[in-house]
Parts: C-alpha cells; structure tokens; sequence
C-alpha cells in the first residue's frame, strides 16, 4: 500500500520517520512531505494559507511517484487530507484521520476547537509580525507530549518552528468531500490531552462509517509510540 502522512502544526515531515520506518517493515510504501511554511530554518511564512499548504502538497504527489494512495492526517493535517480528496479523489483509496479535524463547508480550524485554545493560539499570533504561532515549549510538552522521556522533548523542542495562523483561520470549500466514494477511518489516541476527547468524537461522527482504531499515545503519538501508532495504521487501512 502506498501511504502519504500529513503531519500537524509546528512540525514537518519528519515528525512521521519513526513511523515510516515501521510501515516500511511491513511493506509499505511511504511519503512523509513537509507542508509549505512549515519548513525548516528562516522561512518567509506570512501570508501562508490551507489553500497555499495544498496547492503546495498537490503539487508535491504529483512527483512523488504515487499513483494512487492512502491519505493519513494528523491533527490540523484533517482538512489538508479533505481538500486533497476533494481534488484528487480519483486518487485516493482511503482516508485516515488521527485525532484529527473534520470540518464541514464553509468552517475553518477555529471553529471546531476550544474557545479558550483560539483566543490563546490569536493572542500568539497578533505578537508575532508574520501572523505565526510561536508555541510556548511548556505548552507543546504538558498539551501535546506530556508522556514523552526529557531527551525526545528536548529534541523535538529544538525543530519545532512558528505555525502560519492562516492554516487554522480560513474556511474550507468542501463541495463533494463527503459525497465521494473514499472510505474514512479515524485513530483515536488514547493520552491525547491537547483538546477534550468529545471533540475528536464529533469530528469522527462526521464521518460515514468510519473504521474506529484506537492507539496509545499523546497528541503526538507519532513521535512517543511510533510503533503502536504504525500498527494503528495498518488496521486503519485494511
């Protein structure tokens, strides 16, 4: 099977290599792409959208080799895998969402999540000057890797880079994502304390149908239970 992941904010790519090389075992083909303004070093992130991150990411499955392919979404990665089915469903066998957003037309990322989270996540980005979210380390590690050893923490502190806000602000144009003949599957994680878990419940219910795993794990599972969450996977998409 042929498997994009598509990882969540502050991170890149590389936040799913430990879980790529599980799935590689098991004889999977992966692709791990980093979405646009979330790259490493000094990069010009203002005015980064979800529409520039996936016309970007379009961009990039186009070269990667994949001709048809699961869809894996974490986190704010869920519209990303929405948007890229709405355009190349044709394309994709399965989508997977891991305690990840489902939005309806017309929402954007904001509207599903806590209030107290977006005033939080908009004081931030009204400080910085590029309309990015520079996340505080002891929020990312009690919110997102509370059950991570000190020396993982410390090591994904030190790659974690500023958000573009316009990933979590603007609407979805969803016109024939649920209409369309691709089966869903959603991965709860069990640890997950960064939202409460009812809301990862109403996302999943938006879904037709979907195959319900469930996976160990912090928010960011990928990176403290690597194996359990690859295991996840390969259930996810049986």
């Amino acid at each position: 099977m042929k498997i994009v992941l598509v990882h969540g904010g502050w991170q890149g790519g590389w936040a799913w290599d430990a879980v790529a090389a599980h799935l590689r075992e098991a004889g999977h083909d992966v692709f791990a792409p980093t979405l646009r303004g979330l790259e490493d070093g000094s990069v010009d992130r203002a005015g980064i959208t979800l529409t520039t991150m996936v016309d970007d990411l379009v961009a990039q499955l186009s070269h990667c080799g994949f001709d048809r392919y699961v869809l894996v979404g974490h986190s704010g990665g869920g519209p990303v895998i929405q948007l890229v089915t709405e355009r190349l469903r044709d394309r994709v066998e399965r989508t997977v969402f891991v305690d990840a957003w489902v939005l309806l037309d017309g929402e954007c990322i904001n509207d599903v999540l806590p209030a107290e989270l977006v005033a939080g996540v908009r004081a931030l980005a009204e400080q910085s000057s590029d309309n990015t979210i520079d996340l505080p380390p002891a929020l990312w590690s009690a919110s997102f890797m509370q059950d991570a050893e000190e020396d993982t923490l410390a090591a994904v502190a030190a790659r974690l880079v500023p958000t573009p806000f316009g990933w979590f602000t603007e609407p979805v144009r969803l016109t024939g994502f649920f209409g369309a003949p691709v089966p869903s599957s959603y991965v709860y994680l069990l640890d997950d304390q960064a939202v409460p878990q009812s809301v990862y419940q109403a996302a999943a219910a938006r879904l037709a149908d979907p195959r319900v795993v469930e996976c160990a794990g912090s928010h960011e599972a990928m990176l403290t239970h690597p194996a359990e969450l690859a295991e996840a996977l390969v259930k996810a998409i049986a």
